[in-house]
This record gives C-alpha cells, sequence and structure tokens, in this order.
C-alpha cells in the first residue's frame, strides 16, 4: 500500500471516527500501535514504560482528534505527539545517561533495524551498543535529537519529519546531518 493510499485510508478513518463512528479508531490503533511502541521501546529502554506511553499517545490522539487537519499525514500527526509525550511525561527518564531496564523484552537497535529495510547509516547505528547510543542522544539539543527520534526510531520519512516539526525538509537534512556529526564525537 503506497503512503499516498495509506493517507487517504487514515483520512476516511478520522472522518468516520469525527462522525460518531467512534469504533473506526480501532482501524487507526492497529495500523500505528506496532510503530508508536518500537518508537516508544527505542527511546525510553524499558519495554513497560514504552507500553505507557503508547497508551497515552493513542489516548491523547484520540481526545484532539478534531484538531487533525484531514489534508495533512495522520502518520506524522501522531509520531509528533509520540516525541512529545516521550519527551515530557518520561523527561527526567529519558534524560538520564543510563537506562534501568528490564533483563527480558528489551527491544535493541539491531531488532528495530531487522523491522524495516534499514539504509547504511540505520545499520551503523543498529550496530552501536543501544545504551550508548541512549546517552548520546541525551546530549543532543532537542531541536536535532527530534528529527533523529523521528527519522531513525518512528520510522518516518524526511517528509513526515518536516510536516511532524513543522519545518522544512532541508532544515531536517540539516539538523539530521549536524547530529550525526554531534553523535559521532559524543560515541567516539
Amino acid at each position: 500500500v503506497s503512503s499516498m493510499e495509506t493517507g487517504s485510508d487514515d483520512a476516511a478513518l478520522v472522518s468516520r471516527v469525527l462522525s460518531g463512528e467512534v469504533e473506526a479508531f480501532r482501524g487507526l490503533v492497529d495500523r500505528y500501535s506496532d510503530a508508536i511502541y518500537r518508537f516508544c521501546a527505542a527511546r525510553l529502554g524499558d519495554p513497560g514504560d514504552a507500553e505507557d506511553a503508547v497508551q497515552d499517545v493513542l489516548v491523547r490522539a484520540f481526545r484532539s482528534l478534531r484538531s487533525f487537519d484531514v489534508t495533512r499525514s495522520f502518520r506524522s500527526w501522531l509520531f509528533a505527539i509520540a516525541a512529545n509525550r516521550v519527551r515530557s511525561r518520561y523527561k527526567a527518564r529519558a534524560g538520564l545517561p543510563r537506562f534501568a531496564r528490564s533483563a527480558e523484552g528489551e527491544v535493541s537497535l539491531d531488532e528495530l533495524a531487522d523491522r524495516r529495510s534499514p539504509g547504511p547509516e540505520e545499520l551503523a547505528l543498529a550496530a552501536l551498543d543501544a545504551e550508548s547510543i541512549r546517552a548520546a542522544l541525551g546530549g543532543l539539543s532537542p531541536e536535532r535529537r527530534a528529527p533523529v527520534e523521528l527519522y531513525y526510531f518512528g520510522g518516518l520519512q524526511v517528509a513526515e519529519v518536516a510536516e511532524a516539526l513543522g519545518l522544512g525538509e532541508e532544515a531536517v537534512k540539516s539538523r539530521l546531518f549536524r547530529a550525526r556529526k554531534e553523535l559521532a564525537a559524543l560515541l567516539e
């Protein structure tokens, strides 16, 4: 299914929900909950926290659905909510240099990379120790961290990241480039 078809399907589901067919929201949950979970798990490092964050994101999306512009990408809008939830509610935890993680059920960057076809940059990131990457991400400025989170952990395309953050595509590319250089320095 092309992203254009998915976008029109999303808009149709949103319209159905807004017209009172609340159960149509299940289609959006089914379509995006796994990707939102992978994004939150990669950022937070703890499966339980990630599950809580997914619930927060979906509840907030449902409650805010009237503010969604159906001419835009629902996926970008949803991931913007996810990035905001991870930053705000889990700020103290996400800012720590090390994460307290359960020994079982941890989602590694290697597993994340396997779930979609990774490019060479993603493979390089995935090959590094996940703990080091999380610590290094905490060292990035919020303006550089957000595009990295959405692009690498959320799996959004540059255009979707741009829409989610209200930036131009060139600004996103520039921030990703600078963030990669800064991450490389932090990880050395």
